[in-house]
């Protein structure tokens, strides 16, 4: 059994079967497993992507595949991307007047995923009533609606 982080959304993967099946999924953000960019020999700034000269060339990094000399990447993780992504909702937060609360950015992917088919199946022509009862992603739409006159 083996641990590493996902590539993707740098979730603790624990008990991992080696070797790693092709269809092995994150448990959170669903992304491969078997896939360039969670192998050891994995490297972005190589011109095929891999360090390993006898792998074939692999033309989508971030999905599973066939490769023989898979090996699985404890350091797959980059958090600057994360960091990145964190600064760009709080840019997008002060844009719109919206505080972004700690609490606020840990939420996990299911209750953002629930919120967005709820807000999706509420969906209204009309601005909301409440401004203080609705969520950011409500808030941005009433002031794009507010803007364009709609």
């Amino acid at each position: 059994m083996a641990t590493a982080t996902c590539w993707q959304c740098g979730a603790h993967l624990s008990n991992i079967i080696t070797p790693v099946s092709r269809r092995e999924e994150c448990s959170q953000c669903h992304s491969d497993i078997h896939a360039c960019k969670m192998c050891a020999h994995y490297d972005g700034q190589n011109r095929t992507g891999c360090n390993e000269e006898r792998a074939e060339f692999i033309v989508d990094k971030e999905r599973a595949n066939f490769c023989e000399y898979y090996a699985l990447s404890s350091r797959a993780f980059d958090d600057t991307k994360l960091i990145k992504q964190r600064q760009a909702k709080a840019q997008l937060a002060a844009l719109f007047g919206d505080e972004e609360r700690d609490s606020e950015r840990h939420d996990n992917h299911e209750q953002k995923h629930d919120d967005a088919i709820n807000m999706s199946q509420n969906y209204t022509q009309e601005p909301l009533q409440s401004p203080h009862s609705e969520t950011p992603a409500q808030a941005a739409e009433r002031k794009l609606r507010e803007l364009l006159n709609q």
